[in-house]
């Protein structure tokens, strides 16, 4: 081919291709209310595959690792159900980092909780220890 028609025919194939490139920009994420934001915003500060139990406004509880983030709903591979399950941030009532064991009502219970029912409990049994010695008359 002749120089004079290569060039041009270069120019055009490479437009070609960065006009596509220009045209895939990212959506802007949707508009969400002032609370589902904010747990939008717990679950972006979540590395992909760590822990977290998401509290709905319904009373569920799942608790799982975090597998997805989208723009309106993330997922999380649910440890109980051993399944996927997709969350939608407006459906969201509290989402915190890492998860227990399950209780004796077969729900999770949140590790704090469990340190300070324990905490609890200890304290307790040294109050009732120190009552009895203390009201020994021998």
């Amino acid at each position: 081919m002749n120089e004079f028609v290569r060039a041009p025919i270069a120019a055009l194939l490479t437009s070609l291709l960065v006009c596509p490139l220009r045209s895939q920009q990212a959506a802007p994420l949707p508009p969400l209310s002032p609370a589902a934001s904010e747990i939008r915003a717990k679950v972006n500060a979540l590395p992909i595959g760590g822990k977290l139990t998401v509290n709905m406004i319904d009373g569920k509880q799942y608790c799982g690792n975090l597998q997805s983030i989208e723009g309106e709903a993330f997922s999380l591979r649910e440890v109980d159900l051993k399944a996927v399950v997709t969350v939608h941030y407006e459906d969201v009532k509290r989402v915190r980092k890492n998860y227990g064991r399950p209780g004796f009502s077969g729900r999770r219970v949140y590790p704090r909780t469990n340190r300070i029912a324990a905490l609890a409990v200890l304290g307790g049994l040294m109050a009732l220890v120190f009552a009895l010695v203390l009201s020994d008359k021998s």
